[in-house]
């Protein structure tokens, strides 16, 4: 008997070719994007120019728009050419074995399991990124299967193209990629934790939040990004503590999944403007603007008109301009006059950017106000630039 795990186990001794299977064992793919919709006419192979021509097109292909279509055609094409899609999987030319391997995964042949499993196993070969992906676009029971097992394999390389393809899975893979995070190398763990975002189970957010902790910047970008996906109130607190992050990539990774979270997202946040460090309360000031929650704008509000330093000032004016709520435009409105004139910059830039009626009537009063006791014109620029002001006092 074969070994289904063989590249061969579908071909006879004698080297004959491969047996075609029949139509029911695969199926017209729904995803990803090649795939064609249910009402699209499925054609003959002399339809669309033969057998011999469509594949004489997928051979040719060298760039990326040349295979879209070459690919469509075999998708497309009645007579069934996973054959010769297998034989050009096991081809020395690298490209042309990439190739034959996304073609598999997009047309789901059973046939195509066993090869796959067999390319992917062996990196040396450099085509186990698409054999994996494919093999998770056949979407089985048995592929998928397949896939966790090779989680195990002892190349580094394996084990990243394998945890990267897991994230079409759903939740057979959960646990697999959670073990992976926890206990495999940084570039396994960077595309298990992307996986698991894109799966969005609640059962990673524990081991993700665990991640944020990791030495590789890498590894605590994608755990954010994961952690957003997942958009859980427990997560909140450790990407609060991110928003401090050295690196401004990952601290924007954190601000974007705060900002998915939303309102539970809001307390771990706004503690932070009551620090005694002014590079935190500006930075959570931001946060809170871009979280965009009309909540925050009395907190906001008070950092406008209490905190000692100028930027973090800065930093909550624009950040109820963001807002650009009736209230954040009222409190605005009140800081118009504060002391610093960077301050007073940015209300303006604020509320030129909520542009409501309301605030335009406080620009235009701002623009052209004279005050007779204090001698004191405003004399302000256009206000669709970012141009600063000055003021002259008598």
């Amino acid at each position: 008997m074969n070994d289904p795990q063989s590249p061969r186990a579908s071909m006879t001794s004698n080297n004959s070719k491969i047996q075609a299977p029949k139509m029911e064992d695969y199926r017209i793919p729904t995803s990803p994007g090649y795939a064609l919709s249910e009402d699209r006419h499925i054609m003959s192979a002399p339809e669309l120019g033969g057998e011999s021509a469509i594949l004489a097109e997928f051979d040719a292909a060298g760039r990326s728009d040349q295979f879209s279509a070459a690919l469509q055609k075999l998708i497309r094409c009645r007579e069934n050419l996973v054959p010769a899609l297998l034989e050009r999987l096991e081809s020395d030319e690298v490209a042309t074995s990439k190739k034959a391997a996304i073609a598999l995964g997009y047309l789901r042949s059973p046939l195509a399991i066993a090869p796959l499993i067999s390319a992917t196993q062996n990196p040396h070969r450099q085509i186990h990124w698409q054999a994996a992906s494919a093999l998770s676009w056949i979407g089985s029971a048995e592929a998928i299967n397949s896939l966790i097992r090779l989680l195990r394999h002892p190349s580094i390389q394996v084990q990243s193209a394998v945890a990267k393809a897991l994230g079409r899975a759903s939740l057979p893979a959960v646990s697999p990629l959670v073990e992976a995070l926890k206990h495999s190398d940084n570039m396994v763990k960077v595309h298990a934790a992307h996986s698991l975002g894109q799966i969005s189970s609640p059962l990673a957010v524990t081991t993700l939040i665990e991640a944020l902790g990791n030495e590789s910047k890498a590894v605590r970008l994608e755990a954010a990004w994961a952690l957003g996906q997942i958009k859980s109130p427990l997560s909140a607190n450790a990407l609060a503590n991110l928003l401090t992050e050295n690196d401004i990539s990952v601290q924007s990774q954190a601000v974007q999944a705060l900002k998915s979270i939303g309102v539970p997202a809001i307390t771990p946040v706004a503690k932070m403007l009551n620090t005694t460090s002014s590079h935190t309360r500006s930075v959570a000031a931001r946060t809170l603007g871009q979280i965009g929650m009309e909540e925050v704008v009395p907190l906001l509000a008070r950092v406008l008109r209490d905190d000692e330093y100028a930027y973090v000032r800065c930093d909550a004016a624009l950040a109820l301009g963001e807002i650009g709520s009736h209230d954040a435009v009222f409190y605005l409105s009140q800081a118009i006059k504060d002391s610093d004139r960077s301050v007073r910059s940015a209300v303006l830039r604020a509320l030129v950017q909520i542009n409501s009626p309301e605030a335009k009537g406080i620009l235009h009063l701002v623009k052209y106000s004279v005050e007779i006791p204090n001698y004191s014109v405003s004399n302000i620029k256009d206000f669709d630039s970012e141009s600063d002001f000055t003021t002259i006092q008598g």
